[in-house]
């Protein structure tokens, strides 16, 4: 009697939990509100699929390979669908009070939101219109002095010798010292010297525990674990945020403006402006919390789309050559480049941006959105409210239904009249192009970024040519048969993705012009 009732509580505590589970997967599969939608099979009853390739870096490029194998709506986490179509992009991200920020945001916040990370509503709105004041067309032609001090000596730097050298060590170098003077009057010379270099490390390795965290979910579960799994990630993320308590510290301690030619830092932008609604102004707190994203944003992806711009130019000589000769019949020199007609009529140039922003965007995962409307209808597709919706940048950047060729680096497909593009084709595109995202949280840094990265490759090209090192170093950043899927294009520039992009290379040679 004993032995059948012990090997009945036996049976009843191991069988339960596994019929448990198989019924919640037969639901999950089968009954819930999105088992309609493909997608890998694993990825469709756990978290745990997605949170690998967040892991290892290529969640982006699985996103794709998602859509080329299930279509152009895909379910790729229990609670996520994924929207490949122009329709899907703009309905998530640009129709109002549609969707809020995920809440798979959360491990992101520290003491404060930022703009990144606030979910929405009037809170949202109140920062981005006080961040806005900083970041406006003619605070912008105010930084342009502080940043051109940099490409100069970027530019400098290049020339010091025939030597190889890292582009995406050098482009680190040039971001993070134009964020630092552009945003805190601080000069941390990371183009000069090494005391500060550190910080661009500490940024990449605490992301991955970030990146992976998010394509996670279920923070609360999470953080039991992530001590043991992520330890040196969190490191890191000490070291940077007492960075950054120094830089506001040492920020705030200055006196009341900072100016350089009678032009003040976004700093004191920010600690000035006010919500022009409510009279707000930010915190302290707030201000910090802000710091953070620039710092990331603008050392980080800044440096990675200058980075996948000249490795596309190195790669592709007739589209290096033209861009050379346009940008040298406007200027003879990087001390001559500055914004205005001659840089804005440099269209090729920019078209060679646009395309590199396409086929190596610096965030190229899904930045996911929690539905709230109880109605949603996202490209005809009814999605109950508390689910999660996206679209891919790299996947959608990628699809033939709107490109022809798409991993072929042509700039000439931005340009009406070249070739084959015609202007419907160049509209089709521009409808999807979302390197910066869209709608009302796209990047408030957008116009910076692109000032500061025509700023930085018309000067490069109007004083040096270039081409890649030769042997191994050369082969640096381009992807290989060996590398996995979507990482064999050798003409393609790969990059890891953490939240942000991790990269490598490319290695080139640099020689002055001849006049």
């Amino acid at each position: 009697m004993y032995a059948l009732t012990a090997a009945t509580l036996l049976a009843t505590t191991t069988l339960l939990p596994l019929l448990l589970s198989l019924g919640w997967v037969i639901y999950t599969l089968y009954f819930r509100p999105l088992s309609k939608y493909p997608g890998p099979l694993l990825a469709k009853v756990t978290t745990l699929y997605a949170t690998y390739h967040g892991w290892k870096g290529d969640i982006h490029l699985d996103m794709h390979r998602a859509h080329a194998r299930y279509g152009p709506y895909v379910r790729c986490k229990p609670n996520s669908v994924l929207f490949n179509t122009a329709e899907g992009l703009h309905d998530i991200y640009k129709r109002p009070g549609m969707a809020i920020k995920s809440k798979v945001y959360s491990p992101m916040v520290h003491r404060a939101p930022n703009t990144f990370t606030i979910r929405g509503g009037k809170a949202h709105a109140r920062r981005r219109r006080i961040m806005a004041q900083g970041l406006s067309d003619k605070a912008l032609r105010g930084y342009e002095p502080r940043i051109m001090v940099h490409v100069n000596k970027f530019c400098q730097s290049l020339g010091s010798s025939l030597e190889p050298k890292n582009m995406a060590v050098w482009c680190n170098y040039l971001s993070f010292d134009i964020m630092a003077d552009v945003v805190f009057s601080a000069k941390y010379v990371l183009l000069g010297t090494e005391r500060f270099r550190y910080v661009l490390d500490a940024i990449d390795v605490s992301n991955v525990r970030m990146g992976t965290l998010v394509q996670a979910g279920g923070w609360a579960s999470w953080k039991r674990l992530e001590k043991a799994v992520f330890q040196k990630s969190i490191e890191a993320r000490n070291r940077f945020v007492r960075f950054v308590t120094r830089v506001v510290t040492v920020r705030i301690g200055k006196e009341k403006d900072v100016l350089e030619d009678d032009i003040p830092d976004l700093f004191s932008r920010l600690r000035d402006a006010h919500d022009p609604d409510t009279g707000d102004k930010l915190t302290v707190d707030e201000i910090a919390a802000e710091s953070t994203t620039l710092i990331v944003a603008e050392s980080d992806t800044s440096s990675t789309s200058m980075c996948s711009a000249l490795f596309y130019l190195a790669h592709n000589p007739a589209a290096r050559a033209r861009a050379t000769e346009e940008v040298r019949a406007k200027f003879t020199h990087y001390s001559d480049v500055c914004t205005g007609p001659a840089l804005s009529s440099c269209q090729y140039l920019r078209a060679c941006i646009d395309e590199a922003f396409r086929m190596s965007p610096s965030v190229g995962t899904c930045l996911y959105r929690e539905l709230v409307s109880q109605d949603a209808t996202i490209d005809g597709h009814a999605i109950p409210a508390g689910y999660d919706v996206g679209t891919g940048v790299y996947a959608i950047h990628h699809s033939p239904t709107y490109f022809t060729d798409p991993f072929v680096y042509r700039p000439e497909r931005w340009i009406p009249g070249e070739g084959d593009t015609t202007h419907e084709s160049v509209e089709r595109g521009h409808s999807v192009l979302n390197p910066f995202s869209v709608g009302v949280r796209s990047c408030l840094g957008k116009a910076m970024a692109v000032m500061e990265l025509q700023l930085a490759v018309a000067a490069v090209l109007a004083s040096y040519d270039f081409e890649l090192a030769q042997g191994k170093l050369g082969q640096v950043g381009a992807g290989q048969a060996n590398l996995g899927y979507g990482r064999h294009r050798s003409s393609e520039y790969q990059l890891y993705d953490h939240i942000t992009s991790q990269k490598h290379g490319p290695w080139l040679v640099f020689k002055a012009r001849k006049y």
